[in-house]
């Protein structure tokens, strides 16, 4: 044993282990699953994101009115219109016909009937739906107004001279159930 050499001799816990490199076929990132899967999680959200843009700005809600220190101010004047109706005892009766648009209304209460009287139906949710119509006298206490366009849902109505308002009378009507209303102080 003296000039054999050990070089093949090995202990037995060391052993020669080749690595090996395994070459599979790897494919380029972009035809692959998971990177798609990551990127399409935030391009979702910035979709979503633009499109509840796109909508919030085409469907915005419109002010109903603008100056609201104006009407600040106006608000005792709406009360005083309110007030005066019911010294007055004002009443009126609408009538809607829904094949003409025609409105028949008939006024009662103390004071002189205006020449003419300003009707007012008033959407509550879309002004775009909202009407303003011009009644005419007719006969003593006896007003006609002509329909823009059918109403279909719930509306506010407001009715007062249409020069110098110094009184208002206000309701509210569903065209879905009714064709007829009483406006009367003890609505407002």
């Amino acid at each position: 044993m003296g000039g054999a050499s050990c070089a093949g001799l090995r202990p037995p816990h060391i052993r020669r282990t080749s690595l090996s490199i395994s070459h599979t076929d790897q494919q380029p990132w972009y035809k692959q699953f998971w990177p798609w899967f990551i990127i399409a999680l935030p391009a979702t959200v910035v979709v979503a994101g633009l499109t509840t843009v796109y909508i919030a700005f085409t469907n915005a809600d419109s002010l109903v009115s603008d100056n609201y220190y104006k009407d600040g101010l106006a608000i005792n004047q709406v009360l005083a219109q309110d007030q005066r109706a019911a010294e007055l005892a004002m009443s009126a009766h609408m009538a809607f016909d829904r094949v003409s648009g025609e409105v028949l209304i008939e006024m009662s209460g103390g004071g002189a009937f205006p020449p003419s009287l300003q009707v007012r139906l008033l959407h509550p949710l879309d002004d775009k739906r909202d009407q303003v119509l011009a009644a005419s006298q007719i006969s003593a206490g006896r007003y006609r107004a002509d329909l823009k366009q059918q109403p279909e849902q719930r509306y506010y109505l407001e009715l007062a001279p249409a020069v110098a308002p110094e009184w208002r009378l206000k309701g509210e009507i569903d065209f879905r159930k009714h064709q007829a209303i009483t406006l009367d102080t003890s609505q407002g």
